[in-house]
């Protein structure tokens, strides 16, 4: 849904990632092959793009819309390939289900696989400057501190709002020439059908996640308004908007040419 709703924002993202023509580039959680085709305008049709993900029935997927390239089953911090295997690295919206030391131990690991003077590029989600409107505007923010602080939180609740420590952590794992980009996506209303299905369902996700929580008493009869009828009402208002800060950040391996 993301990168039907978020086409040209994700297009130029691969384009800031800087892969040149040629280049053999491992696509890290692919899931179902979203970013290939603006993978294979960068890269043309004498590069090289492999697809790797955990899941088995995404690598089908992937694999379906490579035409030409491979595909491989492995995690994120155990990856199949030699020492300078690949030109770049792209991974988009993984990193947030990563421990600190998971996420850490990842980047060493595709630092390893890329060329000198390669290039990683790392893309995720900031949900701290996540906003819908007609909602109080703190709704948002009181549901991040909940899943933050809860006990039993997942990898995820941190994981996604560390978008911008991105450029510090490829520093951290030795990747030069760092350079970070944070854009903010908006729709507003009407909205395609694309942007419907994913604020929806986003929306909606969320306001489950949110009885799950301890969030303030007050903000529940909010969310469950929001979750009506799976968030449809909701993204359907003539003042809805909708905000997300998708952050970018590229890196290159030192002791060669970027």
């Amino acid at each position: 849904m993301h990168s039907a709703a978020c086409a040209p924002e994700y297009r130029e993202f691969v384009r800031q990632a800087g892969f040149e023509r040629g280049w053999s580039v491992l696509d890290i959680g692919s899931g179902s092959g979203s970013f290939i085709p603006w993978l294979r305008e960068a890269v043309g049709p004498e590069g090289r793009i492999v697809c790797l993900d955990m899941a088995i029935e995404n690598c089908y997927r992937s694999a379906a819309k490579l035409g030409t390239g491979d595909v491989a089953v492995a995690t994120l911090v155990e990856l199949p390939f030699a020492t300078g295997s690949f030109d770049a690295v792209w991974t988009s919206n993984t990193a947030q289900y990563l421990t600190d030391a998971q996420l850490a131990s990842a980047l060493q690991y595709q630092r390893r696989i890329i060329r000198p003077g390669g290039r990683m590029a790392i893309k995720d989600v900031d949900m701290l400057v996540f906003k819908a409107s007609p909602a109080d505007p703190f709704l948002f923010s009181h549901l991040a501190e909940a899943c933050f602080r809860a006990p039993d939180a997942p990898p995820e609740s941190a994981g996604s709002l560390r978008g911008r420590d991105l450029r510090r952590l490829l520093e951290g794992a030795g990747f030069v020439a760092v350079e970070q980009h944070s854009v903010l996506i908006e729709r507003w209303a009407p909205l395609t059908p694309a942007e419907s299905e994913l604020w929806a369902g986003w929306l909606s996700y969320l306001a489950a996640l949110a009885m799950q929580r301890d969030i303030p008493a007050a903000d529940i009869p909010e969310w469950q308004s929001i979750a009506k009828d799976g968030g449809v009402p909701f993204v359907s208002q003539a003042d809805f908007y909708g905000c997300e800060v998708q952050v970018l950040a590229v890196g290159v391996v030192p002791g060669g040419a970027a």
